[in-house]
C-alpha cells in the first residue's frame, strides 16, 4: 500500500498556458503526458461509496490497473489516504486480487462480484512533472500533475481541471512553497473534491456533498486548530459545490464558514505563540478583504431572495441583484490569485500550528474551559432593547453565529436548555438575514427613486411595512432567547 500526501488545487482550464510557462516547472527533471480512461464501479445502491471507498480500473496506454482507494484524512486540500493497485488484464474487475481484509467492516461483500457494475467514468489528459525542490535547509521531490478532462455519467458531464502536488520524498512544507509560488501568478483555489465524488454527484445530485462529520469536543488549543481546519474544509467543500451547481444559496454557508474561520484565527492569534508562529498581519487583512467581498455578494443574494415575495418585481429593481452580475462578481473574485493564495496561506499556518505547536509551546495545550467560553460567548449576545434598532440587529449576526458554532463544536453540551438556545439562535439568525435583505432592498429602491428610475414608488412603502413586521418578529423571538440567556448565564 502507498500512503499519498498530496495537495489538490482547482485551476481554470484557460490558465493551462500560464502554468506551462511558470518558473516552478524549471525545477522539473522529467515530464510525461498521457490520456487516462477510468471506469468506476459500484453497486446499484452505491454500497462502496457509502463505505467511503472507490474502486476503479484505469487504462493507461496498453496497461490496465485496478485501484482501491480509501477516503483517508484531509484538511483544506491536504490529503492523506490509502491506495492499493493491481495490474489486470482488461477493463473488467479482478476482485480476487483484493485482500478481503482491505474491505471496510460496514461493507457487505456477499455476492459483491454479481452486484458490482460500472457507474461512471473520468476521462482526462494528465501532464506530469517531477520536481526537485529545495529551500534553505529543506529539500523534496514533488510530483506536479495537471489533469484536464471530465467526469461522465450517461449524458451528464462535470469538467475536471485541477493540479495535484504529491510528496514523493522530503519535507511536506515544500508542498506549500510550490503551491504558493504557483499561486503568485495563477488563480488557484484549494480543493477537497475527488474525481470519484465528481462522478457520484452526477448520479446523485440531490445528495448534500458539503456535510461534514462533527469534530470532537475540546478545551485545548489543538482542538481550536482542528475547529479552524474544519471551517476551512467546509468553505472549500461549499466552494466546490457552488462551482458545480451554481446554487447561490451556498453563498450563505460560504460566508458563515469564512466568518467562523476568522473567529478561530482571532482566538489562535490571541494565544502567546512563539514569534515564528504569529499570524502575519497582512494575512489577517487579506482574510478581512475576502470576507468583505463575500459579504457584498451575500447581500445581493439576500436582496434577490427578498424580491421573490413580490408578485411582479420591476425589471429595474431585479437588475440590482441580477444573478448574471452575481456570477460575474463571484467568478472575478475566484479568478484573483490573492483570494486563492489567502486560503493557501491560512491552510499552511494551521498545518504549521498543528504539527509544531505541541513541541515548541507545550504550555499552550489548554485553551479555555468550555463552560467559561460558552458563558463568554453567551454574554456577548446583546439583542436590542428597542426592536426598531435595525442596525443593532444586524450586528448580532456575528455573536449569534459564533455562539451556535461553539456549541456545535462541543457535543457534550446537549442539555435541553442549550438545545433550545441553539434553536432560538438559528431562528434569530434566519430572521436577521431576512431583515438584512429588506434593508439592502431599501437602499436599492431609494437609489432608483433618486435617479427617477423607480416605476413603482409604492414599493418603498411596502418595504417599510415589511421591515417593521420583520422587526416585530425579531422582538418576539428575542423574548424567548433572552429568557434562555438569563437562565443559562452564571456570570
Amino acid at each position: 500500500m502507498a500512503k499519498e500526501i498530496e495537495l489538490k488545487l482547482a485551476i481554470p482550464a484557460q490558465a493551462g498556458e500560464l502554468l506551462k510557462q511558470h518558473k516552478v516547472l524549471q525545477q522539473a527533471h522529467s515530464y510525461d503526458s498521457k490520456n487516462l480512461r477510468n471506469i468506476y464501479f459500484d453497486t446499484d445502491d452505491l454500497a462502496l461509496n457509502k463505505a467511503k471507498i472507490a474502486l476503479r480500473v484505469r487504462k493507461a496506454g496498453d496497461r490496465y490497473i485496478q485501484t482501491l482507494k480509501t477516503s483517508g484524512s484531509g484538511s483544506g486540500g491536504l490529503h492523506q489516504r490509502g491506495e492499493w493497485e493491481w495490474p489486470v488484464k482488461g477493463p473488467r474487475l479482478e476482485l480476487d486480487k483484493i485482500d478481503p481484509a482491505l474491505w471496510p467492516e460496514q461493507l457487505d461483500t456477499h455476492n459483491l462480484a454479481e452486484r458490482i457494475k460500472p457507474v461512471f467514468e473520468t476521462n482526462f489528459t494528465r501532464k506530469k512533472w517531477l520536481l526537485s525542490v529545495s529551500h534553505e535547509h529543506l529539500s523534496a521531490e514533488i510530483e506536479l500533475v495537471q489533469d484536464l478532462g471530465a467526469a461522465i455519467a450517461g449524458q451528464q458531464q462535470d469538467p475536471i481541471s485541477e493540479i495535484e502536488l504529491e510528496l514523493i520524498s522530503g519535507d511536506t512544507d515544500l508542498l506549500f512553497k510550490v503551491a504558493h509560488d504557483l499561486s503568485n501568478e495563477l488563480p488557484l483555489v484549494i480543493s477537497n473534491i475527488s474525481k470519484a465524488v465528481r462522478g457520484f454527484r452526477l448520479i446523485q445530485p440531490e445528495k448534500n456533498y458539503t456535510r461534514q462529520p462533527p469534530i470532537a469536543g475540546f478545551d485545548d488549543i489543538k482542538g481550536l486548530i482542528k475547529a479552524a481546519q474544519h471551517e476551512l474544509d467546509h468553505f472549500v467543500l461549499v466552494r466546490d459545490q457552488l462551482a458545480f451547481d451554481r446554487n447561490w444559496a451556498h453563498l450563505e454557508s460560504l460566508y458563515e464558514s469564512l466568518r467562523q474561520l476568522r473567529w478561530c484565527c482571532y482566538h489562535l492569534k490571541r494565544q502567546r505563540l512563539p514569534q515564528s508562529m504569529y499570524l502575519p498581519s497582512v494575512l489577517t487583512y487579506k482574510l478581512r478583504m475576502l470576507n468583505y467581498a463575500l459579504e457584498h455578494m451575500v447581500n445581493a443574494y439576500r436582496q434577490y431572495q427578498t424580491w421573490q415575495r413580490l408578485e411582479q418585481c420591476p425589471n429595474e429593481v431585479r437588475q440590482q441583484a441580477d444573478f448574471a452580475v452575481l456570477n460575474t462578481s463571484y467568478h472575478n473574485l475566484m479568478m484573483e490569485p490573492w483570494a486563492g493564495q489567502t486560503l493557501l496561506e491560512i491552510m499552511q499556518w494551521l498545518y504549521m500550528l498543528d504539527t509544531e505547536l505541541a513541541e515548541q509551546a507545550p504550555q499552550l495545550n489548554h485553551f479555555y474551559d468550555t463552560e467559561d467560553l460558552f458563558q463568554n460567548l453567551l454574554s456577548r449576545v446583546n439583542l436590542p432593547q428597542h426592536p426598531t434598532n435595525k442596525v443593532q440587529w444586524l450586528n448580532q449576526f456575528g455573536p449569534l453565529l459564533h455562539l451556535v458554532r461553539w456549541i456545535n463544536y462541543q457535543p457534550d453540551m446537549s442539555s435541553l436548555g442549550v438545545r433550545h438556545l441553539v434553536h432560538e439562535s438559528n431562528d434569530l439568525l434566519n430572521t436577521i438575514t431576512e431583515l438584512g435583505g429588506l434593508m439592502s432592498e431599501e437602499l436599492s429602491l431609494r437609489y432608483l427613486h433618486e435617479e427617477g428610475r423607480l416605476t413603482r414608488p409604492e414599493l418603498l412603502k411596502r418595504n417599510e411595512e415589511d421591515q417593521y413586521m420583520k422587526v416585530l418578529d425579531l422582538g418576539r423571538q428575542a423574548l424567548s432567547f433572552n429568557s434562555l440567556q438569563q437562565n443559562l448565564l452564571t456570570i
